[in-house]
């Protein structure tokens, strides 16, 4: 099983499987007091970089071992392309600058 993804401010913390079935979730109690649908999307969305960095894993391992992409394709793997779309879902883009450096003038 892969490492825990965490929430960028580490209160959510979930463990897929390679395609993305949560297999353990630890919330920080403060997390409960979200709306349900915004806590729901928060959780997939980990889930969704959980499996995306499995799967890219996966695929470099295979990669690594010789296959060629007559194998690996059959497997709808995550591609590199898959898991940095995933991690800005998740962790933000990283060429964004944080809200609080602008201001209106």
């Amino acid at each position: 099983m892969a490492q825990p993804v965490q929430s960028a401010g580490g209160t959510i913390s979930v463990s897929t499987t390679e395609r993305g079935l949560p297999v353990a979730l630890r919330l920080d109690p403060a997390e409960l007091k979200k709306p349900p649908a915004q806590l729901a999307g928060e959780i997939m969305a980990l889930c969704r970089l959980s499996a995306a960095r499995a799967q890219v894993a996966r695929r470099r391992e295979l990669i690594e071992k010789g296959y060629g992409t007559s194998v690996i394709d059959p497997l709808q793997l995550a591609t590199e392309q898959d898991l940095a779309r995933a991690e800005d879902e998740v962790l933000g883009a990283e060429d964004e600058p944080p809200a609080t450096w602008g201001r209106t003038v």
